[in-house]
């Protein structure tokens, strides 16, 4: 294969349409992309849906591009996106993992990006002239990091990011100091996801309830749950239906705040989402509750052994589109117990 020229790159396109978690998951490439490229400015074509929030702050993102779905939609609206992408100059594009290629590689094309890398999905990556097979059994980390094995990088830290600062760790000492909870057992728990799905990722909220009160009382935990501000009435609801009180932080964090505060915490139990991978990336350890989506592809980075699901005959079915299902079995048969015990393995593991 010919070496890849970095010397004409100075303006790269990343194009990354998911959430945080994807972000996350591309962080090790990207490491890898900066230490090759030190002064290339790196822009974002990102979706409404707060990815960038992950990194903004560190030297993984200088600009960043948002499409609003109203603002591009239709002939006009490609139009005008596709302006503002030549106005760029960019020398090199490079789409995420699972990124329909045919949309993604056309509007490259559109916008005269000399080199453009990404999958060959479906045989459709025609419009790169820089491909590398899809292989939807490969976690997304890995999947990524095949990309820019394609330029001739070599990524040594797979390590998973999430940008936080200093006055981020200190907000998190001040909060455990305030609630008296160093040195202690203190076990964070999501029972969200992303809100176009939550329909179909999340655990009931009264088997959380049922979990958070065991935790309490049998672990003599304190539990904080997490989340954003759309899911601020779910952890509501599951707080009246506890016997125990638990700290709710819903709402009330900035994502690098919460990660400075997942990072303390003894352990972190999440569905499928964002804030699981957020946990992975700042080591703290994880139990991820999986249902129709693919731990082998979105689970937690590099630990499989956190994942807790049940072998179901159609699970995993989630395919990027909302999961239509009249019993979503495979959430539904994971009891509270197994996921206690589940919970119990993880914390001897790092006591």
């Amino acid at each position: 294969m010919k070496q890849f020229d970095f010397s004409t790159v100075k303006n790269v396109l990343i194009i990354m349409m998911g959430g945080i978690g994807n972000m996350i998951f591309l962080t090790p490439a990207l490491k890898a992309l900066r230490k090759t490229l030190p002064s290339s400015i790196f822009s974002f074509l990102l979706g409404p849906y707060s990815a960038e929030k992950a990194i903004e702050g560190s030297n993984l993102i200088d600009q960043k591009i948002i499409i609003e779905p109203k603002k591009f939609t239709g002939l006009s609206g490609n139009r005008r996106l596709i302006r503002k992408l030549r106005q760029e100059n960019f020398n090199l594009s490079i789409t995420s993992t699972g990124t329909n290629p045919l949309k993604s590689g056309f509007l490259c094309a559109l916008a005269g990006i000399k080199y453009r890398l990404g999958e060959n999905i479906n045989r459709k990556g025609f419009f790169y002239n820089l491909r590398v097979p899809f292989d939807k059994n490969q976690h997304e980390v890995e999947s990524n990091i095949q990309l820019v094995k394609r330029l001739g990088i070599e990524v040594e830290d797979r390590s998973l990011f999430i940008q936080r600062s200093k006055e981020d760790q200190n907000y998190a000492q001040k909060y455990f100091a305030q609630n008296n909870l160093e040195g202690k057992l203190v076990l964070g728990v999501h029972p969200g996801s992303g809100i176009h799905q939550a329909g179909f990722k999340r655990w009931a909220k009264e088997r959380f309830s049922q979990l958070a009160d065991r935790l309490i009382s049998e672990l003599g935990a304190t539990v904080i749950f997490f989340g954003g501000a759309e899911e601020t009435k779910l952890t509501e609801d599951i707080s009246r239906m506890m016997r125990s009180q638990p700290l709710l932080m819903t709402g009330q964090t900035t994502l690098s705040q919460t990660a400075a505060l997942i990072e303390k915490c003894s352990l972190f139990i999440s569905n499928d989402s964002g804030l699981l991978h957020v946990a992975s990336a700042v080591n703290a350890p994880v139990v991820g509750i999986f249902g129709p989506t693919d731990p082998g592809r979105t689970g937690p980075y590099p630990d499989s052994s956190a994942v807790i699901r049940n072998d179901v005959a159609c699970s995993p079915c989630y395919a990027g589109k909302p999961v239509r299902c009249n019993h979503t079995e495979c959430l539904n048969s994971i009891t509270v117990h197994d996921v206690i015990e589940k919970v119990k393995q993880k914390l001897d593991k790092h006591a």
